[in-house]
Order: C-alpha cells, then structure tokens, then sequence
C-alpha cells in the first residue's frame, strides 16, 4: 500500500491558490461534490471537494475526520501533518487550484460511515460532510444435500462475506419460483460481514435442477448456485452441480455424478 505523499510545497501552492477563488463574502467556503458515495470491499473512497480561505495560506488548516470515531484520517496546517495510524497507509491528499480531494485505499467495512471536512483559518471554520456507505459482494454459494433427523431431504445453500444482507431466491430447472418454501437466515461473522444459510425442502418429483441465487439490490451484483437432484427410484439420489459467480448474469457449469 503506499503511504500518504505530503510535500508542504505543493500544499502552500494549493492553498495560495485559493485566495482568489474566496466565496466573495470573505468567509471561509468549502463544499464537496458528493455528499453519499458507495464503495465495494476492496475499493477505494475518492472524496472531491472545492475550499476557499480569505486568509493566508500559512494560516488555513485542513482537517479529514471520520465522525462516527472521532478519528483523524488527515490534518494538514504548515507546521505538521497528523493521522490515525488506521489510515496513515492507506490515506492520501491531492488537488491543486482549490479542488482537494482525499482517497482512502482498499476500503473495508469498517470504514463505513461519515466523514467531515474541516477548513479553518485564524478567525472561522467551515465544514462539510460525506457518507460512505461499504458494501461487500459475499463468495459464490455452495449447496449440499442433507437428510435431517426426520428424514426431510434438503437443500442448503450457503455463502458468506456479505453486507449488507443480500436477498436469497430459489428456483427450479422450469423456471418456478420456490423461495416461499425456504427458510433463509444470517449469521454475523466477527468480521462485520453475513454468512447466509438457506434451507430448501425438497419433495418427491421429476429430475430437476435447484438453482440458489444471492443478490446485492444496490450493486445488482449476483452469484448463483445450481444443484441437479435425481430421483430414479428409493431411496433418492443427489448430484451437485458447479458453482457460478455472475454480475447481472449467470454462467453455470454442471457436472452429473450418477450412484446406483
């Protein structure tokens, strides 16, 4: 990862810069271009903003918060630079002609949340604020056969790594939904994220194929699962198909194991 590049010539020259670009009261003026973004695991937050500072350079100070924890991720003035060591390697500052921007690295979910801007100078202050919302696209679902102590045969499909709680659907090889007959849960992981547990009933029938679908509504973003189910006769037999990982599509590889 690469560590925050400061360099005081660039950052005097950037805040020189502002004092022609004054909100034309005198006041101190900062906005941001965004006030939500959204940013998978693994991303990274690009924050655009535009200041302005009627004073002297030497005399403005920047400062990045996350407000949720009170945490530092950037403080600039021109005597010192000051950061929380969570995002001193993950964190940089850039702009020039009054647009300053912050980018945080490789997000994860616990970066989740709002963030201020702060410009000061020797008599005011102005800030602004953005929300950053973190979302994770959990791992391809697997699905395995079990016969429970009653002696109900069922599906169980399962993934984890979500956030939030994505939504579960089932279907069959004919296109019918079966969803209505799962029971689906979540399970926090310590991490933050959600493993999903989904358990399809499954009744005497034709030979069919089970597909368990996990969707992300706001990224439309999908993986999927599809399971081949035999019924030659009793007791019944179950094949598994392969895994697919999909965005907005799905490409499914099955592969027939037959057990006499």
């Amino acid at each position: 990862m690469s560590r925050l590049h400061i360099s005081l010539v660039p950052f005097i020259t950037l805040l020189a810069a502002t004092q022609c670009i004054t909100d034309g009261t005198g006041h101190v003026g900062v906005k941001c271009v965004e006030d939500h973004l959204t940013v998978k695991v693994g991303e990274d937050f690009l924050a655009r903003c535009h200041y302005s500072s009627p004073d002297e350079a030497n005399d403005t100070t920047l400062s990045w918060t996350k407000l949720d924890t009170m945490t530092i991720i950037y403080n600039y003035s021109i005597s010192q630079t000051e950061q929380d060591p969570s995002s001193k390697d993950r964190a940089e500052v850039f702009g020039s002609e009054g647009n300053i921007f912050l980018r945080l690295r490789n997000v994860t979910l616990l970066d989740s949340g709002f963030y201020g801007l702060r410009v000061s100078s020797r008599t005011q202050s102005n800030e602004t604020h953005i929300m950053l919302g973190v979302r994770a696209i959990g791992e391809p679902p697997v699905i395995h056969s079990h016969v429970t102590d009653q002696g109900l045969s069922v599906l169980v499909c399962e993934s984890s790594g979500w956030f939030p709680e994505p939504s579960v659907t089932w279907e069959n090889g004919l296109g019918i939904q079966l969803t209505e007959h799962a029971h689906t849960e979540n399970l926090n992981s310590t991490d933050g994220s959600i493993r999903m547990r989904s358990v399809l009933s499954l009744g005497h029938g034709p030979i069919n194929n089970y597909t368990c679908t996990m969707r992300d509504r706001h990224l439309n973003e999908t993986v999927s699962f599809v399971f081949v189910v035999l019924f030659p006769g009793s007791p019944w037999h179950i094949a598994a198909g392969a895994a697919g990982t999909i965005v907005c599509s799905v490409i499914l590889t099955v592969a027939i194991y037959w057990s006499w």
